[in-house]
């Protein structure tokens, strides 16, 4: 019980960490994009923007494996299962490397072989110089993916500040790289540069400090483990498939609204959906280490501090989106107008209204997801997750022909609520209601 006041402490002081250095990234990258805007011509700072983007999303090619690392770590903390720990992540290290190095085969390939300049619109820019940038980007997102365990390691071990205040060191160095170049020698290729060795160091410090830190979980190559390597391959599929299918569901809107309502309709849904979006995701980087603590709690047989918490969190959050939705949607014409000038479109009120439903609702699937993914209940969040993928696409273009730029997300609103979230609630009710043996049985099998 005295283990309770202090997993609580750990759990605030992590996530307040973690939220920090997710809004220090958004604002450095709202600062940085006029700075890098103003350098480079039209067509450049067009091909910046997709590649650095693309960085951003080649980070899931890890698989879902350093997820899988974080889950399995915690639970190996709270069976005092040392050697596990030490299997889990020189496993998923080497595994890591192993899908990095055909990585770096397939960019070496790719980058050279095909017509970048052509598939990228990049017209003026000549055409060696984009195959040498998009080799970059595949290089540098091969590297990065061992070094995401170390992280992951750090947030299962209740440390996870570590990772928030290296991701934050290195979101400023990017900064004053950013403004370095600028300042001395504006270049496309120079602008790329520093955005790509600032994101590979932060991950890069992680990774030594754990090597060099932590001795229960130093990586050696006798602790290789073909099992170990199963049950990460398992696991890190199931949450590689959940985070697709979120981008697929969440992503899909603005597609179906340019397709059906034109291209210039795309801003005046895109923008006020990316102000109301950062609630849900500060929240789930809040909840990240409370992920963990699930795990290791449900490894000592801890099950009432895991209702409490489960309870507690979902409460809290879904009261903190429905006062911050009641917020948001009164001055959202004012923000947009703040951020991006008086020409911004001014929502119309069924869009508002659904945003500010969608707020609530994700917030409260959030805490749910964080509980069932820190359960090892993947299986069934797979199951309506696809259900919940295809059934929102389907309603989405029926949707817009009716209700126009908001009927897309009055879909997702809807078929999140029905299809994902009472289900989810559902099963979580299930779940703690299993008698510990069984718990630990679940967890052993996850994936």
């Amino acid at each position: 019980m005295n283990q309770i006041p202090g997993r609580w402490r750990r759990i605030l002081a992590v996530g307040a960490t973690t939220v920090g250095a997710r809004s220090i990234s958004l604002l450095v990258t709202l600062l940085a994009l006029p700075i890098v805007g103003r350098c480079l011509e039209k067509e450049e700072f067009g091909l910046w923007l997709n590649l650095t983007s693309t960085f951003a999303m080649l980070s899931v090619l890890d698989f879902g494996v350093g997820l899988a690392v974080m889950g399995q770590v915690s639970e190996a903390r709270g069976s005092d299962d040392v050697a596990s720990t030490r299997r889990v992540v020189t496993t998923a290290l080497v595994l890591l490397t192993g899908v990095a190095v055909l990585l770096l085969a397939l960019c070496g390939l790719l980058a050279f072989t095909l017509d970048w300049s052509d598939l990228l619109g990049a017209d003026r820019v000549p055409p060696a110089v984009v195959g040498q940038l998009v080799f970059a980007v595949g290089a540098t997102a091969a590297l990065s993916l061992p070094l995401t365990v170390a992280g992951r390691v750090y947030y299962a071990l209740g440390r996870g500040h570590v990772t928030a205040l290296s991701t934050s060191a290195g979101v400023l160095a990017q900064a004053a790289g950013q403004l370095a170049v600028a300042a001395l020698a504006p270049d496309l290729r120079s602008f790329t540069a520093v955005h790509l060795a600032t994101s590979l160091l932060a991950g890069l410090v992680p990774t030594l400090l754990l090597a060099r830190r932590i001795r229960d979980a130093r990586p050696r190559l006798r602790h290789v483990d073909r099992d170990t390597c199963g049950r990460l391959g398992r696991e890190g599929a199931q949450l590689f498939f959940l985070t697709l299918m979120g981008i697929v569901s969440f992503k899909s809107d603005s597609f179906v609204i340019g397709h059906y309502l034109g291209a210039d309709q795309v801003a005046a849904y895109v923008l006020p959906f990316t102000v109301y979006a950062t609630v849900p995701t500060v929240a789930g980087a809040f909840l990240t280490p409370l992920w963990a603590s699930y795990r290791e709690a449900w490894a000592r047989g801890d099950q009432a501090w895991v209702r409490g918490a489960y309870l507690r969190s979902v409460g809290l959050l879904t009261a903190a989106g429905a006062v911050t939705a009641s917020v948001l949607v009164p001055v959202t014409p004012w923000l947009l107008r703040l951020w991006v000038g008086d020409d911004a479109a001014v929502p119309p009120p069924g869009l508002l209204a659904a945003l500010g439903g969608y707020v609530v609702i994700m917030c409260a699937t959030t805490a749910v997801a964080v509980f069932l993914n820190g359960a090892g209940e993947l299986r069934p969040q797979l199951a309506v997750g696809a259900v919940m993928t295809v059934a929102n696409v389907v309603a989405s273009v029926w949707s817009v022909h009716r209700l126009g730029l908001a009927g897309p997300l009055w879909s997702t609103v809807v078929t999140q609520t029905l299809i994902v979230l009472v289900p989810s609630m559902l099963v979580a009710h299930r779940r703690l209601a299993r008698p510990r043996s069984a718990s630990r049985e679940v967890l052993r099998t996850a994936g």
